[in-house]
């Protein structure tokens, strides 16, 4: 079960990054998908102060290690993360999206590649891009509410950015809410 909300009125760019960083106990998030954003370990080496890891564990050759999901610890005034937020939400379309949590990195780190893999009803185990807004869509509203509550873990919410509204996905006791901001331009 879960609700959708529609808020009344747009926001500007800068209103909805603030919103981000709203309740100083949340760290706010990227998971990145490096198959979406062109030349993504460049971008990382070059976002001074950032942390940034791969989410897929071990040792990995390159090419996969570019095309990886990775989790980067954002800053309000990072220029990363204006980039994420306004230019790549409007330019690449669905790069990723934002986790909001309380939890240490590590553990936060160690939930989001759990999410990595899933099994079907039939038995077998696939991989799961959670991670793609598009995926992330069909796979929250279907899920019940213990299902809700693991998925989420120590997520607070997730918020997928795109360049005409934002959607917010939240689940507090199970029950999932939906919050779609739309964006002034």
């Amino acid at each position: 079960m879960h609700a959708l909300q529609d808020p009344p009125s747009a926001l500007t760019p800068a209103q909805l990054k603030a919103g981000l960083w709203a309740d100083a106990r949340l760290r706010v998030h990227a998971v990145v998908m490096g198959q979406r954003v062109p030349d993504l370990p460049t971008r990382l080496a070059a976002a001074d102060g950032l942390l940034h890891e791969c989410l897929l564990p071990g040792a990995l050759e390159p090419a996969r290690r570019r095309q990886a999901p990775h989790l980067v610890t954002l800053g309000p005034d990072a220029p990363l993360t204006d980039w994420l937020l306004f230019e790549a939400a409007a330019g690449l379309g669905d790069w990723g999206l934002l986790v909001l949590a309380e939890a240490p990195r590590l553990a936060l780190r160690q939930h989001l590649r759990q999410l990595l893999k899933a099994r079907l009803p039939q038995g077998p185990v696939i991989d799961l891009d959670w991670m793609d807004p598009a995926v992330l869509d069909c796979l929250l509203p279907a899920l019940d509410p213990a299902g809700c509550r693991a998925f989420f873990g120590p997520v607070r919410s997730f918020v997928v950015p795109a360049a005409t509204e934002w959607r917010h996905y939240e689940a507090p006791l199970g029950t999932l809410r939906i919050t779609r901001q739309a964006c002034m331009r």
